[in-house]
């Protein structure tokens, strides 16, 4: 495992790994209770090695809090000490945030298989498909779809209507880093600012919210 990428931003710490070959290498550097041993044995190999390797990745930032799930497996830090936290996966990355506001987090490979394409109707808006750039249409969609991951993510897996309880301000691709984005109920709506980045063929998207 090795740091790919590593910033601040807004009293928030975020950190891209890359790993491979993780499960072996770390297993035995963690002492499991038999509850633990339990829920890990109970994963696919997949989510063993994304187990092992947030649980790493928080040790070698010396973050020594143990990290939990509630019911919605919203993760949290115990004791929290006024810290929030966000995971996201894929492939082979790991992202982690770390913040002093809820934040929301997620990160995409860039795939060109369509398969985004394919998919697009179920989380992209009318007045979102607007202004997507026919020519980057993949690169659009990813990051969108991590706007609103992201969204959800902060607001604690509230609502899986990515359609109608999100929403995506206009942008440019390499141009607006910070895009406006919004969650909307029926009782209220909220304005966020959400910032993304590249990172080798993957789309990191985060969103603090300090307001």
């Amino acid at each position: 495992m090795f740091i790919l990428n590593k910033f601040n931003h807004i009293h928030t710490k975020i950190i891209v790994f890359r790993c491979k070959h993780l499960k072996t290498m770390l297993l035995e550097k963690f002492i499991f209770s038999d509850k633990e041993r339990k829920f890990f044995l109970s994963l696919s190999e997949k989510r063993k090695k994304e187990f092992l390797g947030v649980r790493y990745a928080l040790r070698y930032i010396g973050i020594n809090m143990n990290l939990l799930y509630n019911e919605k497996r919203k993760p949290f830090l115990f004791p929290t000490k006024g810290k929030y936290i966000s995971l996201s996966h894929s492939f082979e990355l790991i992202s982690i945030a770390i913040s002093s506001y809820p934040i929301g987090i997620d990160i995409e490979k860039l795939r060109k298989d369509q398969k985004i394409i394919k998919i697009k109707k179920k989380f992209v808006r009318n007045d979102e498909s607007v202004f997507i750039h026919p020519n980057y249409e993949e690169d659009y969609l990813h990051i969108i779809w991590g706007i609103k991951e992201s969204l959800y993510k902060l607001e604690g897996g509230e609502s899986s209507n990515f359609l109608n309880h999100y929403k995506v301000s206009p942008f440019f691709i390499k141009k607006d880093s910070c895009i406006s984005c919004w969650i909307i109920k029926n009782s209220y709506s909220k304005r966020f600012s959400a910032f993304y980045r590249k990172i080798d063929n993957h789309y990191l998207v985060y969103i603090i919210d300090d307001k």
